[in-house]
């Protein structure tokens, strides 16, 4: 792009650099929506979308009606949960009114007439609430061979004609391909994967990965989903990491994935297994209170933890958020709102990384924030030993990912989600 210099006596046009595409970020809201209230109404919202989980619209109507036009407002229908052993027990659930009166949901119950009354449904939702997107109902796929994923294509199909009888052309389905991990790295299982997903209507692909995340993603885990992210590229679509943590961010730089979801201080791991068990009677509801993000480390901590840490000068020093923009009187500001604190702070670590040229991106999060987090997290850990597991893990990034980015710049790097329908033909011929 080019600009015209504005003196009389310039000659010669500047050529500017082109602005990178922003990466994508997406808050899941569950009960935590007041601090993203006040980021709209300051104007603050840097996060591309927000996602609504169904049963919660009595608490979330104001703020989805304020997000609207502004970020993307995404319905997560919950379809996952409800074939599951836990999820019909959630009554909360149960009243979904895609769950009909057969739960736990099976293949062979979706593909006849419930399948249908199910896209149905939700397209009545999306039109009544105004979603700008919605997760395609999709299930836990432990082999290729299992009927979940014919299903889920069937029901992604059956949905976009539900929308578009209802004149929602503009609305976003977004497939979240919740796998096993040994079914993602297995090189052939992709392969099957991607010929079938080729022609989907569908606009972008959310990757729920079984075991993955924060406390999940070990070096060899990470550069496995690194590798197979890359290869699942070849779709044309956008790819977003769900429930990563903090390996979401690592995930972007090195152009694994295109966006990432985060939940409000929670939320940043994907594990299928309490949804697959029957719950423990004596077990009581209760909301967790939220965690402090030490930003500096990648990690969260307690409130009491963060306390004892913040009252070592040196550690208040080096791990107090000194992000004037978002705690104005460092830690005493993140004590007292731990969740807008993160939501600022994981906007700022997205929007570092795209305002950067892909090819570099890689090399950078190496040197500005894996290297002195490591360094940083030694001295942290020997002042609170709890953090030594976060040591261990950000030591075993740094050489993983340093001898990646040695082999040279990635093949591909995904797409980043525009909120946009996509193409599947143009997809195909890609």
């Amino acid at each position: 792009m080019f600009s015209a210099m504005s003196t009389p006596n310039a000659r010669k046009p500047r050529l500017l650099r082109a602005v990178n595409r922003p990466l994508g970020s997406y808050i899941r809201v569950g009960r935590n929506y007041k601090p993203l209230q006040a980021l709209l109404a300051e104007n603050r919202a840097g996060f591309s979308g927000l996602i609504f989980e169904a049963w919660d619209h009595a608490h979330q109507g104001e703020l989805r009606r304020a997000a609207s036009g502004r970020v993307e407002t995404v319905l997560d229908t919950l379809a996952f949960e409800l074939s599951t052993v836990r999820g019909p027990l959630d009554a909360r659930l149960a009243k979904l009114p895609w769950a009909g009166e057969v739960l736990p949901h099976t293949p062979a119950l979706l593909l006849g007439p419930h399948g249908r009354r199910l896209v149905e449904a939700i397209a009545d939702e999306v039109a009544e609430r105004r979603y700008s997107g919605v997760l395609a109902p999709t299930h836990f796929v432990r082999s290729v061979d299992e009927a979940w994923l014919d299903v889920d294509l069937q029901l992604a199909r059956g949905l976009r004609g539900a929308l578009d009888q209802r004149q929602l052309h503009d609305v976003t389905i977004y497939f979240p391909l919740a796998l096993h991990s040994n079914v993602f790295a297995n090189s052939t299982a992709r392969a099957r994967i991607v010929d079938r997903l080729a022609i989907a209507p569908i606009d972008a692909l959310w990757l729920r990965i079984h075991p993955f995340g924060a406390a999940d993603a070990g070096p060899t885990a990470l550069r496995r989903y690194i590798e197979a992210a890359r290869d699942l590229q070849r779709l044309g679509l956008p790819i977003v990491g769900e429930r990563t943590g903090t390996a979401g961010v690592a995930l972007l730089a090195f152009g694994a994935v295109g966006g990432i979801e985060s939940g409000v201080t929670f939320g940043e791991r994907f594990n299928v297994n309490a949804l697959f068990k029957p719950p423990n009677p004596n077990d009581k509801p209760f909301a967790p209170a939220p965690r402090v993000y030490l930003a500096a480390i990648g990690t969260f901590v307690s409130r009491d933890q963060a306390d004892a840490l913040y009252a070592k000068p040196v550690m208040r020093r080096l791990l107090g958020c000194r992000d004037t923009s978002c705690c104005e009187r460092g830690p005493a500001d993140t004590d007292r709102d731990p969740r807008r604190h993160f939501l600022l702070q994981r906007q700022r670590e997205v929007i570092e990384i795209s305002r950067r040229p892909e090819p570099v991106r890689p090399g950078l999060y190496l040197e500005e924030f894996l290297r002195p987090a490591t360094d940083l997290a030694m001295r942290a850990a020997k002042v609170d030993p709890k953090l030594e597991r976060t040591r261990t893990r950000l030591e075993a990034w740094r050489l993983t990912l340093g001898a990646m980015n040695q082999s040279g710049p990635p093949s591909g790097v995904s797409l980043a989600p525009e909120g946009k329908r996509t193409q599947p033909q143009l997809r195909k011929s890609a």
